[in-house]
């Protein structure tokens, strides 16, 4: 599916990205435009009746997921949200959500239609054993899925990355990283290679 993804705030000059069924992680460093990326898609899956499963730990998760266990009166998960760690809140607030997103995967496989699935900040402080275990459910739900669902996550942990093709949010352009110092060197000068563009 190719997607014409416009510049937003000068971040660069516009690109067209060929995306694929399957994991597609999106990399740069943090304000590279990893979620503006999201967002373009979004968009694009509402102009084109794509179905489409959201979830950002940024705006679902940490204190609006508590207020959601509040109102739904399960004080044990209100609960451990509150006394868990960053990384163990993200994985208990998205495990939540998975019944939502099993849900959209069979309504795309019964009408036979594409449905992005867009993630933003789940790797956010993880350990490296659950940023693996989401690894793990990505494949899965592309399997069970088949060519019907395009998983596009926003990535800054190595783990999401390894060994798959990773959009330079940038260029619109995949890279594969070989190891795990080749994924931080591009990081740390991303911002070094990929400044906006001078004539904007």
């Amino acid at each position: 599916m190719k997607i014409n993804i416009k510049d937003v705030f000068g971040i660069h000059s516009g690109y067209t990205l060929d995306l694929q069924p399957g994991y597609t992680p999106l990399v740069g460093p943090n304000g590279a435009g990893k979620t503006t990326l999201l967002h373009q898609l979004r968009n694009y899956t509402k102009a084109h009746g794509i179905l489409v499963f959201e979830y950002s730990n940024l705006s679902d998760g940490g204190g609006v997921a508590r207020q959601s266990y509040m109102f739904r009166g399960d004080a044990s998960l209100f609960a451990a949200s509150v006394f868990s760690s960053e990384g163990e809140q993200i994985a208990l607030n998205f495990g939540e959500a998975v019944r939502k997103l099993g849900a959209a995967v069979k309504d795309a496989k019964t009408q036979g239609r594409p449905l992005f699935i867009l993630l933003d900040a789940l790797d956010s402080g993880a350990s490296i054993d659950r940023v693996r275990e989401l690894r793990r459910f990505f494949d899965l739900v592309c399997r069970d899925a088949g060519e019907t669902a395009y998983i596009i996550c926003a990535s800054n942990s190595y783990e999401l990355v390894r060994g798959v093709p990773a959009v330079n949010v940038r260029t619109g352009k995949y890279i594969t990283f070989e190891d795990y110092d080749e994924y931080a060197d591009y990081v740390c000068t991303f911002m070094g290679k990929w400044a906006p563009p001078k004539d904007l």
